[in-house]
């Protein structure tokens, strides 16, 4: 089949977020399917990456040329959430053509995260005053009935709807009732990964927990990871604490680091993670919520145990508690703390863990993730012929 892929940044395989999901679903699906990557981006330009064409498009009377020419049989929508490209899509589409959008995120991330979003907005906007129970429930009572009307369109009018996880599904349906009647055209399919080949016995770990994610507080939390970190900082002297990434929250991060004497905190910058994975023994995760959590699978990719907050449906599908990870009740930190220390002392379960780690990766590997697609094109095909 010809399968066009669509997404709304310049295609960069090497960033994070949509893109490198995008890059490793292509390279996924290449050797089964002609694919395509457009990119509804002015500033994208005609290349090719990795034997993918790499098509722009500037506008909308641009995209419509672009899929008329190319007449796929399956495009695939990396903005799954939004109404007005999901209608655009539906508007300019080959009419044998079919749409699956695909959600990137956790469907209850604002309904569950609300009063630190808004906060976090109101002061970003200098009207922290308006932060008050009023208004946050005007808020969350308007993005409840949006989310229900423009979900509910989108998951009637395309052919498949995927998510990151099985485990999202009773989220979706608890904010759109109405979408358990589609529930046949509703999937989880988490990001494919292509495990490394590496002999954990060889690797020679120091004792680093790392952190590897944008330096925000909103969705990562960095503010709590700071917090953990200094409750360590005093309690281990003998563990740094590695960060690979950048964000807002970087300056004060390492103020507060300045400011309390904690030493052994390393900035690495974005950088490629994998050479700090193989080093660090554990892993910390704070976010609030996820789409998926890629760096989850990525640290165990190379025997770094990983611990989090179970603070989103997607991280118990990745992590199994005790057994190639740790799981940590939202947003408790003393308890984080606590189990931190526990499992740097305890280094022959958490060599075990890193093992199980290790193996847990291939339940996301390409050959299973490509088995998980091809079931979503062959049941959409199906419905195209009956209907």
């Amino acid at each position: 089949m010809k399968i066009v892929i669509i997404i709304q940044q310049i295609f960069d395989p090497f960033a994070g977020g949509v893109q490198r999901v995008t890059a490793s679903l292509s390279k996924l699906l290449k050797g089964k399917h002609e694919i395509f990557i457009i990119s509804y981006n002015e500033n994208e330009i005609i290349r090719n990456v990795n034997g993918i064409p790499i098509i722009p498009a500037v506008d909308a009377k641009d995209l419509k040329i672009k899929i008329l020419q190319l007449s796929p049989d399956i495009i695939i929508n990396q903005t799954g959430y939004s109404l007005n490209f999901t209608k655009l899509l539906l508007k300019i589409k080959n009419n044998n053509s079919m749409i699956i959008n695909n959600l990137h995120i956790n469907p209850l991330n604002f309904y569950v995260n609300h009063k630190d979003l808004i906060q976090e907005l109101f002061n970003r906007k200098k009207i922290g005053f308006l932060n008050t129970i009023i208004s946050r429930k005007i808020i969350l009572g308007y993005h409840i009935i949006k989310q229900n009307l423009e979900l509910h369109f989108i998951v009637k009018n395309t052919d498949a709807f995927v998510m990151l996880s099985e485990k999202f599904k009773p989220e979706l349906f608890f904010l759109v009732p109405s979408l358990k009647k589609y529930e046949s055209k509703i999937f989880g399919i988490g990001n494919p990964f292509k495990r490394p080949v590496i002999d954990l016995n060889s690797v020679s770990k120091e004792n680093v927990i790392l952190f590897v994610g944008r330096l925000n507080v909103p969705q990562k939390r960095v503010d709590l990871l700071l917090q953990i970190w200094k409750k360590l900082h005093e309690e281990v002297p003998d563990w740094q604490f590695w960060i690979c990434g950048e964000g807002e929250e970087k300056n004060n991060m390492e103020k507060f680091c300045v400011e309390n004497n904690m030493d052994r905190v390393k900035f690495f910058g974005k950088v490629n993670p994998n050479e700090y994975y193989k080093k660090a023994k554990i892993f910390h995760m704070t976010s609030a919520f996820e789409g998926f959590g890629n760096v989850l699978i990525e640290a165990q990719s190379y025997g770094c145990v990983p611990m989090l907050f179970d603070s989103y449906a997607a991280a118990s599908d990745i992590v199994c508690q005790n057994i190639n990870g740790i799981l940590i009740q939202p947003f408790n930190i003393n308890d984080y703390v606590k189990q931190t220390i526990k499992l740097m002392h305890d280094s022959e379960n958490r060599n075990k863990m890193a093992y199980n780690g290790y193996e847990n990766v291939l339940r996301f590997s390409y050959e299973e993730s490509c088995k998980k697609w091809e079931n979503v094109f062959e049941l959409i095909s199906e419905n195209k012929k009956i209907f």
